[in-house]
Order: structure tokens, then sequence, then C-alpha cells
């Protein structure tokens, strides 16, 4: 028998007309939000070792909420076990206020197709998570961030709770407490169901963002730098946190020294500080959750990018006893060569890419076979390249005809067939993620654009995700300076394109510059998109743990709900009721449940249902079905459902409200060339109509701008 959960939530000393609910972390919630009916309890489901968020909105009436504070109680379940509130995480949204949006489809449609829901409009964006208390201390010395929200302003705080290892599955109950100068205004139940599988530690599919290490003491450790083992301990804080995000960084290349005789003979190399550097980043102890890293760019014997100052006989040497330590190490499965960055662009092109990836890979494989099959080509497949890239890493237009004219570059088939013998497909995004193929712009209004990029990738296939830089910080102001125009023109600047964290201080060598004054963190602040980021790679897990229980199919049913293609032309065959992913956030959420649920079932079949048997779309979920005994200090309701009280006669009084530039740096070897600054995406753009027109396949755009610089 179906039993209703009877819970009530206390909302009590709230200012006039003041509100607080709970949004789903796939929303993106901005300052004209408009709720469509307001829950006032948290539910969330997450496998076990896994994260799983949600929002909570504060909308303030006339008058100021001072003062706010955040507290979770532990939540109690099965067999009275406890998940402490030391597994939660909660985070201020910071607005970031832009004025020029990011562009849509230059080439095709310059206003998305007149699709709003892809348009990017100026305006206030959620994106830096500011901690409520800060995560690089010892547990328990963090200070507690109080924050306000001002007279007919809302603000939002994301909750991240994380499911240990270990515990049992079912409802854990507890309570989401909201104070105002430390007085309670709001009481959240929380229910939090554990599905009875884990997300697995060890990392299935490879991830490399790229990351700019001496950025670091411009803002931290004071105005000069900090001493070393200052910049050791904030520099392993940010590698730490994009880690616990499922992120680890493209290139780890500590430095080996080569030297020769007379004779041309390669002296002993000496390891040690390779190893003593590489070796706990492999097996995982370098970091907290033990998970190692799945791959690592050498970043030494690229292709196409010359002998590194040696001769061809002295680099093939080199690249030889590299190569044999790595392989007696057991670090060589985890090693890749990534080759001249883009080679298809137009100045890439000019200069000889494809001539110079092929002659290094030449003298690379001159005295050893063991680097065949770790080549990255940042690029699609071609046939100048075949036989030397072993991982195909183009941009998600580049898949297919997507973006390009058709027949341009190979789609699903031919990468089947690589895959098939061998070879490997990754992806990766940049500045070139027009709408409506899915990005990490922050001005989009669809907040789960970076998750569903990685439903994608497990969908076409690909064992790998590339993204050229996290923190590229191209001013001292990288709060609000978030696309960058001098060097990638109008065309090709989008906001947030590089730069998915923000520096947690302002006390480093760029004087004063960084963070808000009242932010001074030893570690990043990471961003609503990360969230996204990591949803999405612990999405890409669920469906390899699918795959491996033999529901690959279904799986794949279930994912087709959401996606069917990272984009399309817009052009009169568009039709927005059937995008190539989907804009509702509900269809999304439910594909990821089913999966999770026929997992679970597969699993303890005697215990579960089958959700293709039992699962009514209308019917409540599973972890509604006990009755929740109400905590002694929430007042019981007579009917079953949600009761909001009336407030208290102590409402909460009203109260007044109360840089240095740096040289930009390019994107270098990155993912995401910017072909030589604006002139570069001009050429580029000046190819791509060039092609369009000559090859005679223009799909029927709605309009095609070209602007071209003499």
């Amino acid at each position: 028998m179906k039993v209703l959960l009877a819970l009530t939530v206390l909302l009590v000393a709230l200012p006039a007309s003041a509100d607080v609910w709970i949004e789903q972390p796939t929303t993106k919630v901005l300052k004209d939000f408009t709720a469509e009916g307001k829950a006032n309890a948290i539910f969330v489901e997450a496998a076990r070792n896994e994260y799983e968020g949600v929002q909570i909105v504060l909308q303030a009436g006339d008058s100021k909420i001072e003062q706010v504070t955040f507290e979770l109680t532990p939540l109690t379940g099965p067999s009275a076990k406890v998940i402490g509130p030391e597994h939660a995480r909660t985070y201020l949204e910071y607005f970031h206020t832009i004025e020029i949006p990011s562009p849509c489809d230059a080439f095709m449609s310059q206003d998305c197709g007149g699709f709003a829901e892809y348009k990017r409009t100026p305006g206030d964006y959620p994106d830096a998570l500011i901690p409520l208390v800060d995560p690089y201390v010892e547990e328990g010395q963090g200070k507690t961030l109080k924050f306000d929200v001002a007279p007919n302003d809302l603000q939002v705080v994301w909750v991240d709770f994380y499911v240990p290892q270990g515990m049992p599955a079912g409802g854990y109950w507890g309570h989401l407490r909201i104070r105002a100068k430390g007085t309670l205004i709001a009481n959240l139940p929380v229910t939090l169901t554990v599905w009875d599988f884990d997300i697995p530690t060890k990392r299935s599919m490879a991830t490399a963002f790229g990351f700019g290490g001496g950025h670091i003491p411009k803002y931290h450790g004071g105005p000069d730098g900090g001493d070393a083992e200052t910049q050791d301990r904030i520099a392993r804080n940010y590698e730490w946190e994009v880690h616990r995000h499922r992120m680890d960084y493209t290139t780890h290349n500590p430095g080996l020294d080569f030297a020769f005789d007379e004779e041309g003979n390669l002296a002993p190399i000496d390891f040690g500080a390779y190893d003593a550097y590489i070796g706990p980043r492999v097996d995982g102890s370098f970091y907290p959750d033990g998970a190692g890293i799945s791959r690592y760019n050498v970043g030494m014997f690229r292709p196409g990018h010359g002998m590194m100052g040696m001769t061809e006989t002295q680099y093939s040497k080199a690249a030889a006893a590299v190569a044999q330590h790595l392989d007696a190490m057991g670090y060589l499965d985890h090693a890749y060569l990534y080759s001249l960055d883009e080679p298809w662009l137009l100045d890439h092109w000019r200069n000889g890419s494809y001539e110079k990836i092929q002659h290094d890979h030449e003298w690379l494989l001159k005295e050893t076979a063991l680097w065949d099959g770790h080549v990255m080509i940042t690029g699609p497949w071609q046939q100048q390249l075949d036989g030397i890239g072993d991982i195909w890493c183009p941009v998600t237009p580049m898949f297919g005809d997507l973006f390009w004219p058709p027949d341009s570059w190979p789609g699903p088939k031919k990468y089947s067939e690589l895959v098939a013998e061998g070879d490997e497909l990754w992806f990766y995004n940049c500045n070139a993620n027009f709408p409506p193929q899915p990005g990490y712009d922050i001005d989009t209004r669809v907040g789960f654009e970076p998750r569903v990029l990685k439903w994608g990738s497990w969908f076409e296939g690909a064992t790998g995700f590339l993204h050229w830089r996290l923190n590229y910080w191209f001013t001292s102001d990288p709060w609000h300076d978030l696309a960058n125009y001098a060097q990638f023109g109008e065309l090709f600047s989008r906001n947030g394109d590089g730069l998915l964290l923000y520096p947690g201080d302002h006390n480093g060598t760029a004087g004063g510059a960084g963070s808000p004054e009242w932010v001074a963190l030893d570690g990043p602040i990471i961003s609503y998109r990360m969230k996204q980021i990591r949803d999405g790679l612990e999405d890409w897990e669920l469906f390899i743990l699918a795959t491996d229980l033999g529901l690959e199919n279904y799986a794949r049913q279930q994912v087709s709900t959401a996606y069917s293609a990272f984009g399309a032309y817009f052009d009169d065959d568009f039709d927005i009721d059937s995008p190539p992913w989907t804009l509702d956030e509900a269809i999304l959420l439910a594909a990821r449940r089913n999966v999770a649920l026929k997992i679970q079932h597969v699993l303890h079949p005697g215990k579960y249902a089958d959700p293709e048997q039992n699962y009514e779309q209308d019917r409540a979920p599973e972890w509604a079905e006990p009755v929740m005994e109400p905590s002694p200090d929430v007042q019981s309701s007579a009917d079953p459902g949600f009761e909001v009280l009336e407030e208290s006669q102590s409402e909460l009084a009203a109260s007044p409200d109360t840089g240095l530039a740096t040289k930009p740096e390019g994107k270098g070897s990155s993912g995401c060339s910017s072909a030589g600054g604006s002139g570069g995406a001009l050429w580029l753009l000046a190819a791509l109509v060039a092609l369009l027109f000559c090859a005679g396949k223009l799909p029927r755009p709605r309009k095609v701008a070209v602007a071209i610089a003499a």
C-alpha cells in the first residue's frame, strides 16, 4: 500500500514576503528566476561514493535578511547508521555581471536561429561557489561565512551531499537549518536515499584539464608569493580540489635532464625526482580519495614540437630511455604524448603542422616501439595522420555533420572502426562550441549543459575528455574578466572559456587583485559549471557500470531520451521541439534515475523491483513511501504533505544596506588554439566560408555573415 510521506517545514521569523525554497542542481537560478511550484523539502538520491547537490533559494522581501548561516544535522538511516554533516559542503553562489554575451553561431545564424532557448543575453549569472566553511584548513577549524540577502533580491546556496562508501542502502533523514542573526528562519527536512551500489573511486575515463600553476602566486601566499612550503601547500589544495571533482590536470612533467657524451651516448638519467612526483599520482597515494590519475600528458617528445634541443638521434635515444623507464615503473599505460595542437587550423597547416608531426613521430619510434599507441591528435581523424595518431580528440562540432558542411569530417562510423582497430576517441570543447553545441558558457540559461556534454561523450563511445584550461586568468581580475576579446575577437570569445575556477585569495604578487575582499582562502573557488562537469563524469561512470552489467542497450535507450547529437544546423529544418539534446532537466534526471534503479535491480534482483516492469510515471518515488517521524522542534501537520507555518511575531527588523594588468597568455598546446589571435580567428572564418561555398554543401542558413579583415 502506498504511504505518503508526512513532513512539516518550519519557516519562522522570516521578514514579510520573504521566501525559501529548493531547486534541482541542474537549474540555473538567475536574478529574474520565477519558481514553478516551490519545493519545501530536500530529496536527494545518490549511489555510495557519489556527490549530489541541491540549491536553496532565499528571496528577501522589503527587508534585508542578515547574517545568514546554514547547519545540517546528522542524517540518520537504516540500523541507526549516520551520515554526518562533515560529508556535506555548502557554497554561496556568486553572481557575475556579463555585459557582452557569448555569441551565437557566427557562421550560420548570428541570432541562434531565433531560438531564445540558446541565445545568451546580458545579465547576472551564478558561477563561482564560495564555501560557507573554509575547506582548506583542518576539519573543525574553518571559519563560517555569514552573508546577507538585500531587500527584494535573492541569493542561492549550493549544498553538496556525499555518500561515504560502506553506508547501508536506504533512506537517511535529517534537517537543514537556516538562521539569520542567530534566529532560526527555516528548518528544511532532508531525505537522502542511498542506492545499493557504488560509483567506483578509480576513474574509468580519462580527463585532461589544463592548468597553469604559475598563476597561483599572483593571488596567494603574500606579496612575495610565499615561501616554497606555502606555495606547495596552496598548489596541492588546487590539485586536490580539482581531483575531488573527478578532473585531473592534463600535463604532469616534473622535468628530466638528458646528457650525451662525445660519442653521442646517453648518460644514465636520474629519475628520482620524477618518480617521487609521478608515482604517487599514478597509484593514487597523493590524493585523499586514493584514486590515481587515469592518463597524463608526459609533456616531452611531443610530435610536431621538434627535437627538444637535441639532434634527431639523441631525441630517439632519450625518448626510448624514458619509455622504457615508464614501462618498467607501470606508468606507461597512463602516459600519452600531446602532439602539435590542432594541426588542422589554417595557421598551423600553413606552417607545416602535418609534416612536423610526421617527422617527429618517425624519430620517436626509431629506437623503440613502446610509444606506439600513445600519441594524441587534438582534431578529427585525417588521412595525413593515419597510423600516427592513437588518441583522436576532435572538438565536438567536428564530430560528423553537426556544424561543418556534410562529410567534411568523419563521424561515428569511422571512429567505431578506429576504436575496433585499437585507437581511442576523446572529445574536447572550447570557444568554437556555438549553440546549439553544449559547452561551458557561464551565460547559458541551461544549467546542465556541461553535464549533458559528458552524456554525449559516453554515448558516442569516447574514453576521455579534454578541456584546454581551468584557470585562463588572462588579467589580474579573473572574477570579472570572463572573455578575452583581445586574444580571440568577438567571434570566438565566450564567457568562461578556459576559466572553470577562480583564485581563492587576493593576497599575492598581483598587489591585492583576485577574489573579493571578503574571500580569503588558501585554495581555489570552484564553479557551478565544475559541479555540472563532475555530475556528468559520475553519470558517465554510472553508464559504464550499467554496460559492465550487460545493460548497455538499456542505458543507451535512457540516455537517448536526453541526447541524440552534440548539435545540429540552425537551418529551416531545426525543430526546437526535437532538439539534439534535451532542454528539459526532468528528462535528464529521470534517465539517470532509471539507469540507477536498473543497476540496483540487476545487482540485487530479489530486493529491488525492475524499473521497466514496476515504474509508473506518476507514482511517488520509492524513497517517499516510509513515514518520517518529525523531529521534536518541528510541529506536526494534521494533513499529509507539506505545511508552511505562519511566520512568528519576531520578524527580523529591517536594516540599511550595508587591478593590475598582466600580459595575456596564449592558449598554446591546450586543445583550443587561438590561431594567432583575432587575425587567426578571421582566417578560420574565411577558410570555413570558402570551404562551404566551394564544396557546394551549405546547409540552408537563416543568415550568413562574413567579416574578413583587410
